[in-house]
């Protein structure tokens, strides 16, 4: 084959006749990377139950795997239906969850309706004990305003001077003040234990007088009369 080829190639002519040099081609020897292994037992370890069910998968029963290997254990039944109950519920159960919750949702919100019904309602009832109040402690300001200034017109050093201007004499003024004010305390908790006392002496004298009307026990309306005493006759 190669001579009839190389005669056909002659005829052609001296250009065609030439047949292409073959490009030298460096070699380089291949080294391939090294294999990396799993995080496990090795996979030629029989008790790898991956691995197994892998040989099992590709070679089946030529891969001398026992199939009983393959099924999981109790304990991972029980895990796994454990992890199935806690992140994949029953559809009741969550329906349940849920409708609870509204139901939870829907009293909060009820409640919260009925208090502010509940504050609405009372509102003018609140303001107005408010406005009661303001006008009470402006009315008794004013009253500790007018017996100060009373007593220092009966201690003959005139009206208070207003704040911010110098008197004289304010400090005398100020401790006469106090002097007059501790005067007045020590009169009114006497003037209220007299009271007590004469509210404590009539409460003892209606209680000895219901005794003093009350009639002693085992004596009758007819006690104050004598009883007849039985005669005999002498023989």
């Amino acid at each position: 084959m190669a001579a009839p080829l190389r005669r056909a190639l002659l005829a052609l002519g001296p250009a065609r006749s030439r047949l292409p040099e073959p490009v030298p081609v460096p070699v380089r020897p291949y080294r391939a990377d090294p294999l990396r292994r799993r995080p496990g037992p090795a996979p030629t370890d029989p008790e790898d139950p991956r691995a197994a069910a892998r040989r099992f998968g590709r070679l089946g029963e030529a891969s001398g795997v026992p199939v009983w290997r393959l099924w999981p254990s109790p304990e991972q039944l029980r895990e796994a239906e454990a992890e199935e109950r806690e992140w994949d519920p029953p559809l009741r159960e969550v329906e349940a969850v849920l409708e609870q919750r509204e139901r939870e949702e829907a009293r909060r919100r009820k409640e919260r309706a009925e208090l502010v019904s509940r504050s609405l309602a009372a509102m003018p009832a609140r303001v107005a004990a408010w406005r009661r109040d303001r006008e009470a402690a402006r009315e008794r300001a004013r009253a500790e305003a007018a017996r100060r200034q009373r007593l220092l017109a009966e201690a003959g050093l005139g009206a208070l001077p207003r704040p911010g201007t110098p008197a004289r004499g304010s400090a005398r003024a100020q401790e006469l003040l106090e002097d007059l004010e501790k005067q007045r305390r020590r009169e009114e908790k006497k003037r209220r234990r007299q009271e007590r006392e004469e509210a404590a002496r009539s409460a003892l004298a209606a209680a000895e007088a219901a005794a003093a009307a009350r009639p002693l026990p085992g004596t009758g309306p007819e006690s104050g009369e004598s009883a007849p005493r039985p005669t005999g006759g002498s023989s």
